[in-house]
This record gives structure tokens, C-alpha cells and sequence, in this order.
């Protein structure tokens, strides 16, 4: 039998991920109650469309990072999952050994923008008192 590995400082390691994990997922689930809210003031109709044509050059720079985000982080997830299934290598391959130790953030990342994304897209109505 094999030793088993010694890691210095390993039950430190174990709370710092612990943590880590602990707070994503508090994130997570403040998003979802976000979104969940976010449809239901829509479908009020507290929130107008904002088509991309009447969107000022900040909102459209700020949306179109968000979009280029999303996507990235969509394929190098795929690329990654690909590429541990050795199914195939996507180009920007050498990101992955990179990419994976992150990739939950990576996601987590990509839904928090996405609910910035839904409120630059759908603002609220200005109140008329």
C-alpha cells in the first residue's frame, strides 16, 4: 500500500475551498431569487424592452462584453468537457489546464452577468407620481 499524501497546511486548504464554496453558492442562489423576482416584475409589466438600437454606447459596450463573457465561458466549458472525455481538443486547448480548477466560478461568473445583462436589456419603469 501506498502512503498516503501529506499536504502542508491541508486543513486549511479544506476550509479555504470550503468557504469558497460556500460563498458561490450563496451567489448562486441570490441570483436565482434575482431572476425569479426579475420575472415576476416583468410579467407585471414594471419593466419596459429595451430594443439594441435605443441603447446608449456604454449600455451597448457593457451588454456586448457580457454576451462575449457568456460564450467564452460556454466553450471552453464544452472544450473542456470534450476534451476530458477524449473525444476532441478545441482550439485555445492550452487554456484548459487553466480553465478547470475555475470553471465553477467561470459558470457562476456567466450567470451574474446574465442577470446584468436581463436588467440593462429590461429596465424599470420610471415611476409617475
Amino acid at each position: 500500500m501506498e502512503p498516503p499524501i501529506s499536504v502542508v497546511g491541508g486543513a486549511k486548504a479544506d476550509l479555504l475551498r470550503l468557504v469558497l464554496d460556500g460563498v458561490l453558492i450563496l451567489v448562486l442562489v441570490a441570483c436565482i431569487v434575482w431572476m425569479v423576482r426579475f420575472n415576476i416584475s416583468q410579467q407585471k409589466g414594471e419593466r419596459s424592452t429595451l430594443k439594441w438600437r435605443d441603447m446608449d454606447p456604454i449600455r451597448k459596450t457593457v451588454a456586448g462584453l457580457i454576451s462575449v463573457w457568456i460564450c467564452l465561458n460556454l466553450y471552453l466549458s464544452v472544450g473542456n468537457e470534450l476534451a476530458n472525455l477524449n473525444v476532441v481538443v478545441l482550439p485555445l486547448g492550452s487554456i484548459y489546464s487553466f480553465y478547470g480548477p475555475i470553471l465553477v466560478w467561470a459558470s457562476a461568473s456567466s450567470i451574474v452577468g446574465l442577470a446584468l445583462l436581463l436588467s440593462i436589456r429590461f429596465p424599470r419603469r420610471p415611476v409617475i407620481a
